[in-house]
């Protein structure tokens, strides 16, 4: 037998020459065929499905057996982490259909601002030279853009072009100068728009957002998965990959980039313009998240004492980073605030204007990194949990990205369980926002007990029988079946044990967080005046839920209040206005970061608020 094999992923029909042994997902990356996945290939998030329709690959394991069911193997169904090539085969990847981009943002959470953009455009109309006048070309240009000062500069390759630029049209030009230098100068029939992009590099997903910054007006808006999931989940585990191979960070780099950029495409193309119209990015990320965008080592983020390259606001070329704006565009990353309280946690305090407030507020940015900020009116306390990637789908035996066919709503309907999917499509696995309605409708029908387990046959009460056919399987395997076959595309959708236990210590650790933030900061949950919650899906999630799981602290359900992606919003705002900026960098200085983990006192809250209200 050869040492390599080749095998063909349908329908693109391309090809890759592998090692025997290598697995499928590894084998895809090669061809650069992009398969979902988001537990770094250990089996576990079920995402990587596959069909092998031909060929000699490796037995089902126990992991495949678990997550696929048995018909669905005996067609071909396959995890492609966990399928070993043996021989030559043909493996087909499904179409499926792109993650909803449920970053959205809130009308009212970006705010009227004065606009004052670090990208200005000039359009001039200059005296020619002449005998009497000798000033230089960019002297002229200069003078006449800012009279007031001899600090404006030029880029080189503006200055090799502007000779031409002004004679072409009777010294009739259009400039755009970024910050105090001049990167553009063309002739006024010529003029393009002048654009920027705020991004946000979430854990699990990203999001970019076009605007233009002589109106302030946004007009595109391009989602969707971080690519990165496929070494890993959370952020841990990026940082570990990073460290244990040798081009780690620059892989896992390459991958956001490569998704960025395709992002900014996307955006341009809906708005009829060019990435060379984009002067300028601002970016948003948890700090792991930065670390990597920039190429900055993440090692020691995840070492006592936790400190990062730089907490300060960069600004640096695009063409250095190798981000496809305008080559001669500037890339400003907010300030972050601590090794897990990144820029994205800076920006939500900057779009809801966190501490320019009267009266206490929370802030909670819910994701795989939970972010916690909290402004007690005089102090701003900041603090981030590992809340794992169960809230966004992962870990979860059913659980899948906000994609058509996800449960995102769970309700009681004549005394029985119903379901609402994306797109009203047949059921194919539960998202966040379904999880948390779920487990709020188990708890009050007591098919789940405020401990956390799902009921079993000797503790039925007074179920009624609809809602005890409802339950399956024993020990971690016992389930509540949400959505049977007749409302599902590939069998019946359940929440089973473990899951309930994921969910307990993602919503425990992010409890615990805000509890001990109250308290260091002498408050109770009465005093205050608003609950904030921000993240992916923090539109989606119903406050009721929220409160009756114990995400949150007892406050009324009126306090509570979902605003979306603000920290794409605090990208936003920061790309049109410079002040944005200044209140940014504020924010960071002043804040108050918590390490909670190593106290006891956290710990004894986590174990509390394990158990359900």
């Amino acid at each position: 037998m050869s040492d390599y094999v080749t095998v063909t992923f349908e329908p693109a029909g391309v090809k890759a020459r592998v090692p025997v042994g290598t697995n499928l997902y590894e084998a895809a990356q090669q061809a650069g065929v992009a398969l979902a996945g988001s537990c770094g290939g250990q089996g576990i998030c079920g995402e990587c499905q596959v069909f092998v329709t031909e060929g000699i690959v490796s037995e089902p394991n126990s992991q495949e057996k678990k997550l696929l069911s048995a018909a669905l193997i005996e067609e071909g169904g396959r995890l492609a982490c966990q399928t070993k090539l043996r021989g030559d085969a043909v493996v087909r990847v499904p179409i499926t259909e792109a993650t909803v981009v449920r970053k959205t943002l809130q009308a009212e959470w970006i705010r009227l601002v004065p606009l004052a953009p670090n990208v200005r455009r000039y359009d001039l109309a200059l005296a020619a030279p002449s005998l009497e006048d000798q000033r230089s070309d960019f002297r002229r240009l200069a003078d006449a853009v800012a009279p007031q000062t001899s600090d404006l500069t030029a880029t080189t390759q503006c200055l090799r072009g502007l000779a031409s630029a002004l004679r072409a049209e009777d010294q009739k030009v259009s400039v755009t100068v970024v910050a105090d230098e001049v990167v553009d100068v063309r002739p006024a029939s010529q003029r393009s728009p002048c654009l920027g992009v705020a991004v946000d590099i979430g854990t699990s997903t990203l999001a970019a957002y076009l605007v233009d910054l002589e109106t302030g007006k946004q007009l595109a808006t391009a989602g969707g998965q971080n690519p990165q999931a496929r070494f890993g989940a959370d952020v841990i585990s990026r940082i570990q990959y990073a460290n244990s191979h040798g081009e780690g960070l620059i892989a896992l780099r390459d991958e956001v980039l490569t998704a960025i950029n395709q992002l900014i495409r996307q955006t341009v193309e809906e708005a009829g313009a060019a990435p060379a119209d984009i002067y300028e990015a601002t970016i948003v990320g948890n700090t792991c998240m930065h670390h990597i965008f920039l190429g900055l080592e993440p090692r020691y983020l995840a070492e006592s004492p936790y400190v990062p390259v730089t907490t300060e606001a960069v600004s640096t070329s695009a063409e250095q980073l190798g981000l496809q704006i305008n080559p001669q565009g500037n890339v400003f990353c907010l300030p972050c605030i601590a090794g897990f309280v990144g820029a994205d946690t800076v920006g939500v305090i900057v779009a809801s204007e966190l501490t320019r407030r009267e009266h206490p507020t929370l802030a909670v940015d819910i994701g795989t990194n939970g972010e916690i900020a909290l402004w007690s009116g005089q102090r701003l306390l900041t603090a981030s949990c590992a809340a794992g990637p169960a809230f966004e789908g992962a870990q979860i035996h059913y659980g899948m990205r906000a994609a058509p066919g996800a449960i995102d709503e769970v309700f009681v309907r004549d005394g029985d369980l119903a379901v609402h999917t994306i797109d009203d499509q047949p059921a194919r696995g539960i998202c966040g926002s379904g999880l948390f309605d779920a487990m709020a409708v188990l708890l009050e029908l007591g098919l789940v007990d405020n401990k956390g387990r799902i009921v079993d046959g000797q503790n039925y009460g007074t179920l009624s029988d609809t809602l005890a056919a409802r339950l399956a399987g024993e020990g971690n395997e016992r389930c509540v079946v949400l959505a049977d076959a007749d409302q599902s595309a590939n069998g019946p959708i359940a929440l089973t044990q473990r899951d309930v236990r994921e969910l307990q210590l993602a919503k425990s650790a992010i409890r615990a967080s805000t509890e001990m933030l109250l308290e260091i900061a002498g408050l109770q949950s009465d005093d205050l005046a608003k609950v904030l919650i921000a993240g992916a899906f923090g539109n989606f999630i119903k406050p009721v839920s929220a409160l009756r799981i114990g995400l949150l602290p007892e406050v009324p359900e009126s306090k509570i209040e979902g605003v979306g992606n603000a920290a794409g919003a605090g990208a936003i705002l920061a790309l049109v206005s410079q002040y944005e900026r200044d209140y940014a960098r504020q924010v960071a200085q002043s804040a108050e970061h918590v390490e909670l983990f190593r106290s006891s006192d956290f710990q004894d809250r986590f174990a509390e608020y394990m158990v359900f209200p």
